[in-house]
């Protein structure tokens, strides 16, 4: 998952949708930005229909239970960036980790792997620090997630299930887990910006935050109504594909907070 600030949002309203021939050459800007948009439309993870670790930690209820129902989504109107850069730097990751086992001659790292977390319920995880027992997951974020960790600790619950639903992926693989970990990647020039977050890995997180989708589906599966399932409005509803600022709650979305 990416981190957006506010100055982002605020840009990408401000955003050009057009810009013009220079010098008698078509803008490459121009042609690019609906590239991207499809681009991202046909990849994999656009188009998977069941739900992963990093859907599972999100406070609204509700959300989940449209994206059980496949709800109606508004197509793209630009490009998804910030996903773009996350998932570029994520490749880039696999091959450092790999450059670092053959740096200390050894397999310290166990490089981007596919895990059940559940029988329903599969996630790929970024790494395993062997030498720690640790589950390491890369985030490449702006300003604000670095903020919020640095002035309270804290990382989003979404990151935070996510974190320790891979500790129980790779525990159901037979590895101990002591910790799970968080590595906040800056999103500027400056490497020495990012920052960490670990914490003990928490079985019973794990556990609960299946256990409550798996209560989700089963409503939705006996023809219940996402209505039914309550939602929680916060600030992560500029990401929600249901929001529908100024409109009444309905089956197509919520306008959110």
């Amino acid at each position: 998952m990416t981190d957006l600030d506010d100055d982002d949002l605020f840009e990408s309203a401000r955003a050009p949708t057009r810009w013009p021939a220079q010098h008698g050459v078509p803008s490459t800007l121009h042609e690019l930005r609906d590239v991207l948009i499809d681009y991202e439309h046909q990849r994999p993870r656009s188009q998977q229909v069941a739900l992963g670790p990093s859907e599972l930690g999100t406070p609204c209820a509700q959300q989940i239970a449209r994206k059980l129902a496949a709800g109606p989504q508004p197509p793209a109107q630009e490009p998804a960036w910030a996903p773009f850069q996350g998932t570029a730097v994520h490749n880039s990751m696999t091959d450092v980790i790999r450059f670092w086992n053959a740096r200390e001659g050894r397999e310290r790292w166990l490089p981007i792997a596919r895990l059940q977390v559940a029988d329903d319920i599969t996630g790929e995880a970024d790494a395993y620090d062997t030498d720690h027992e640790t589950v390491v997951d890369w985030k490449h974020v702006g300003v604000t997630a670095l903020k919020e960790l640095r002035d309270k600790g804290t990382v989003s619950p979404e990151y935070r299930v996510q974190a320790h639903l891979y500790g129980r992926g790779y525990e159901l693989l037979g590895r101990r887990v002591r910790a799970v970990r968080l590595v906040l990647l800056a999103r500027s020039w400056k490497f020495d910006d990012s920052e960490e977050w670990t914490e003990p890995y928490n079985r019973t997180l794990a556990l609960e935050a299946i256990e409550r989708y798996r209560q989700i589906k089963a409503h939705m599966d006996a023809g219940g109504s996402v209505l039914d399932v309550r939602a929680t409005p916060s600030s992560k509803c500029w990401w929600c594909p249901f929001r529908r600022p100024g409109q009444l709650t309905d089956e197509n979305g919520c306008p959110g907070k």
